[in-house]
């Protein structure tokens, strides 16, 4: 979608350049001869029209991009719902789970200073990131106890699944990588590639402190929530073993200093303009901003699910 708009804006302003350079080359030639001075008003209207001409090709041409980036945004928004409300009919922990994550992951990448290209990636991936758990056994999944070694070799067939399950939509290529490597290990022992260090994406590296952090910090049926500074520790241990040092450093800072003021949409996390919406409903005196009709949709049809209403997966203590 980038790409297309950019190379949308640089044909337009290749036009209007040469436009502008024949003009000022014309304008000096007839100027030498004394031409302008004869018929400086005629001149000075057609120069009118013209700048007015291209003012209108600019803004019929933003209009059109305008409404072609919208139209894009809907269909992708609509594909990753239905994704997302696969993985959550199968297990209802990750409904909060991924939710999490992916608020958590974008925050981060954005405290990170990435592209916004990359910042959707990584956070569509982390909403993702359990995908391929839909084909992963009822019994093993949900399981209360320790998980047996084939029990375990089964659960790590998930990242592998959930990349193959999502590789061939156009525009998923880098998340079905994101996803496919999230359980990677810094020091080469994660699965299912055995990358290490620089080897792992960056994306995944992100993904997986998120998760472990998420992960740590919510309470399931066989292990308690923990305290912040507990998690805070346990990351600092795993730094140079299961995570990059370096970015396990600014997570830690970016969790201590963690707040924001930025308006985000509360069914697909993206970023909003609460001063010039697009779309807005108002759910218990709270007003909810959204990135796209779909997901406007979708919170007015649960708001329960996305306004924080829903009692399933609180943590068991603060964090």
């Amino acid at each position: 979608m980038n790409s297309l708009l950019k190379g949308r804006s640089k044909l337009f302003w290749k036009i209007y350049g040469i436009v502008a350079i024949t003009f000022l080359a014309t304008s000096s030639f007839y100027f030498q001869s004394g031409f302008l001075e004869r018929h400086h008003a005629g001149i000075m209207m057609v120069s009118l029209l013209l700048v007015v001409f291209l003012s209108l090709l600019l803004y019929f041409d933003a209009l059109k991009i305008m409404k072609s980036q919208q139209e894009t945004i809907e269909g992708l928004m609509g594909i990753k719902l239905s994704l997302v409300s696969l993985i959550d009919l199968k297990d209802s922990y990750t409904e909060g789970h991924s939710k999490h994550v992916r608020d958590l992951t974008r925050q981060f990448a954005e405290y990170l200073k990435l592209s916004s290209a990359e910042i959707e990636e990584i956070t569509t991936a982390a909403e993702l990131h359990d995908i391929g758990k839909i084909g992963v056994p009822d019994f093993i999944l949900k399981t209360n106890g320790k998980l047996g070694e084939e029990e375990f070799r089964e659960i790590k067939k998930h990242p592998l699944r959930g990349a193959n399950s999502i590789k061939a939509l156009k525009g998923f290529e880098n998340v079905a990588k994101i996803i496919r490597n999230h359980h990677e290990r810094y020091d080469g022992t994660g699965y299912p590639d055995g990358l290490s260090a620089e080897q792992i994406p960056l994306g995944s590296k992100i993904l997986s402190l998120a998760d472990a952090y998420d992960a740590m910090a919510f309470g399931r049926s066989y292990r308690i929530a923990m305290q912040k500074n507990d998690i805070l520790n346990a990351l600092q241990q795993g730094m140079g073993t299961q995570f990059d040092p370096n970015l396990t450093s600014a997570f830690i800072n970016f969790v201590q200093q963690r707040s924001t003021s930025q308006d985000y949409d509360p069914v697909c996390g993206m970023p909003t303009n609460r001063r010039n919406p697009l779309f807005q409903f108002t759910h218990k005196n709270q007003t909810y901003t959204f990135c796209s009709e779909v997901c406007f949709k979708e919170f007015k049809y649960s708001p329960e699910k996305y306004s924080g209403e829903s009692q399933e997966n609180k943590p068991l203590s603060k964090s």
